[in-house]
Formats: structure tokens, sequence, C-alpha cells
């Protein structure tokens, strides 16, 4: 019998929903998808409830119109500047006389690690486990092994109650529930980079149209993850102020003729711009549009290195970088990102079986989440622990909001 899962992005520029059947072997057929324009949104933060609420509920009953059904809950992706991560470890001594593991000293350990409170104010989102130590040696799953003494570490992300709220209380003005909230770089890391990559080691980064999220993976575990409030809207209102034009026309202007490397061109290549009520119509040489989109773009990079200053280790991070997102669509920025992060950088690209019309690199966060959907429902062993997905309920209590409020 098959299962109906949906997600649901509430994003910058626009809010999309996707509809998928899980059938018993397992695998997802996308039934039903739909995007619509969102203006309740800046840096991926809710500022207009009922705008933000509209586009959604939109993009929803039209994704449910195209599958022919309907959902009951969804998983929502989680974005903006109010999410931070940290690092929380636990350890535990094995309790058996024979120094066998038992399940029980892996729950010690991991409720030990997980005891430290958010601040006043915020909620957990996510507790992302790192690798498992058995007496220091990395082990996939020491239950049954000898040892002494368990540690292991959860990379976990704290949000805003507030921002957290309205989120939740989109969808359940809609009479859904939310599954879980997942966050968007793991999403788009989930979809753009498989287990061999993460494995390897690699920095995922998605540039959103308000935001710019990013996800870094060594030996296969989630070792730092982050929200930098820049992304291609920034590129359009720099174009916009710095060669006084309107907005609808700097974003024309960005994708026809945006590049985010910055290079000499010969004499005589001009674009023709429209201006705005101070200054006329007039040509520009094209080297003035890179130049504003590189100085940006620059600074985008510089900031998510220093964020990650001693964990660009090329060594530890065999896979590189990949670039996902609308703005990642931008020429010439895979080398400005090279240069500046010191790895090889190339844009991901989406695993075979997903459609061409799917397979754009602005629904990476959306897709994520129905493959995150599918590894929770399907795969035998994956169930997650009830501790991670156990925060909503104990939050809708906590601010007086049930699940069709």
């Amino acid at each position: 019998m098959s299962k109906i899962i949906g997600a649901v992005e509430i994003g910058t520029s626009k809010a999309k929903a996707l509809i998928g059947e899980v059938s018993s072997t397992g695998s997802v057929h996308v039934v039903g998808m739909a995007s619509r324009l969102n203006e309740g949104m800046r840096k991926g933060e809710i500022v207009h409830f009922r705008k933000a609420a509209d586009s959604v509920h939109s993009a929803l009953a039209d994704a449910e119109k195209m599958s022919g059904t309907t959902v009951d809950e969804v998983y929502l992706a989680q974005t903006g500047s109010y999410l931070k991560g940290r690092m929380l470890r636990g350890s535990a001594s094995v309790s058996s006389s024979d120094n066998r593991v038992s399940s029980s000293d892996l729950q010690r350990a991991s409720d030990e690690a997980k005891r430290r409170e958010p601040d006043n104010g915020r909620t957990y989102v996510h507790h992302i486990r790192t690798p498992i130590l058995l007496d220091g040696r990395i082990v996939q799953d020491p239950v049954g092994m000898i040892g002494s003494k368990i540690d292991l570490g959860y990379w976990s992300i704290d949000g805003d109650d507030q921002a957290i709220k309205q989120a939740l209380h989109v969808i359940s003005n809609y009479s859904l529930d939310v599954k879980d909230l997942i966050l968007s770089s793991i999403a788009s890391s989930t979809m753009m980079a498989g287990p061999d990559l993460r494995r390897a080691g690699t920095l995922v980064i998605d540039m959103g149209a308000g935001v710019t999220d990013f996800a870094l993976y060594r030996q296969g575990f989630v070792a730092y993850t982050g929200v930098i409030p820049v992304g291609g809207d920034h590129l359009t209102g720099d174009l916009s102020m710095g060669l006084r034009i309107l907005e609808p026309y700097a974003e024309k202007l960005k994708i026809e003729h945006g590049k985010a490397t910055s290079e000499p061109m010969e004499d005589g290549d001009d674009v023709w711009i429209i201006g705005n009520k101070t200054i006329g119509d007039r040509a520009i040489p094209r080297k003035a549009i890179t130049d504003v989109i590189h100085v940006r773009i620059v600074e985008l990079f510089e900031i998510i290195s220093k964020e990650l200053e001693g964990l660009l280790d090329p060594d530890e991070l065999k896979g590189g970088v990949l670039l996902t997102g609308g703005a990642s669509l931008l020429p010439g920025v895979e080398q400005v990102a090279s240069k500046i992060l010191g790895l090889p950088v190339r844009k991901a690209s989406f695993p075979t079986g997903i459609a061409n019309e799917l397979a754009q690199p602005e629904n990476a966060t959306v897709l994520g989440l129905l493959h995150y959907g599918l590894e929770d429902h399907s795969l035998p062993g994956k169930k997650r622990d009830d501790t991670e997905v156990g925060f909503l309920s104990k939050f809708r209590k906590m601010v007086g909001l049930s699940a069709q409020d």
C-alpha cells in the first residue's frame, strides 16, 4: 500500500509544495508540484503572515489538485539567520559486567548530550547525530561490541520560538500537521550530495533568493551548518541601486548579462539600460554589471570562509564544494568560490531518475524534503529517534499551538 507525503518550502521569492507517493518498495514518485510568488518573506523570515500563508496555501491547493489527492501532514523546510547550530556531546560507561555495549548505554550517552537546554525564547529544531566512538574508535553500531566507554555527539540547531511558531501556523491554518521541521541545508544536501560524497567530505552551499544555506560534511556526518542572510535578491538590489534602475529591470539584467567574475572587456561591449525617474535611458559597459555582482559574490563566500575557518582542509574534504539553489546558476560563480574557499567547486547535479522539469537547482530543498521523508518512512532500521521529532509536540504545548489550529 502506498503512502502520500508532502513537502513545503516557504522561500523568500516563492512558496513551493510537492506531493509524493511512496510505494511499498520504498520508491517515491512526485505526483503533484506547484509554486507561488511569495511577498511575505525577507531573508528567510516571515514578515507578512497573511501574504506568506496565502502563497503557501495556494501552492498546496495547486499541488493537491494536480495529484488528485490530499495530504494530512508535510515536512517543512526551515531557514533564516535566527537558526544557530552548536555541537553537543555526551558519554556513558558500558554498564554490563562483560563490557558488552547495550542499547541502554547508547541512550544514556545520547541523553547526556541532549541535556543542555537552549537559551530562553529558543527551541531545538534538529539534533543531527555525529559519529559514535567506542573507546575512541569510530563505529557504526556498537551494540554487542566489547568496550568500556561510549561517546557521541549531535550537531544541534535551535531557533527563535516565535519564528518557528509563525511557520507552524502557516501550515496548521491549512488544516495540516507538520511531520517534522528540516533544516533547508540538510534537505538540499540529502538530495544533491549522495552518501559517497558525504563520506568523502563535502561542503554543500544552497544559494537562494534571500539567504544562502550551507552544510559541511565530514566522514559522512554533519560537522557544521550555517545560514548567511545574502542571496540572489541582494544582487538584484545592488544592481538597482548602483545603476539607478527599477528592480524588475535589474533582475532582467542579472539574468541576461550577469556574471560572478570581473574580467576586462573589449571597448564597445555595452548594454542599453532603461533608467529610473532621476536618470534616463543610457548605454553602460557590460563590465559595470559584472563588477557590481562580483563584489557581492566575493563578500558572500568570504563570510562563509570566515565562518568555516579551520574546517576547510582539502584532505578532509575530498568531495569539494557543491553549489545549488537558483543563484548558483550565475556564470562564473564556481571560479570565485574556489578562489576564496581554496577547494574545487562545481555545480551540483541531481541524481538519475529526477524528471527534467523538477531537476532545477531552485528545487533542491523541496525535493530533498521528500527524500528525507522517504528515508524516514521506508528504510528499515532508519526510524528516527522519538526525541528528535518529539520536540514538535513539546513545542506546540509550550506555545499553545495544536496540530489543527
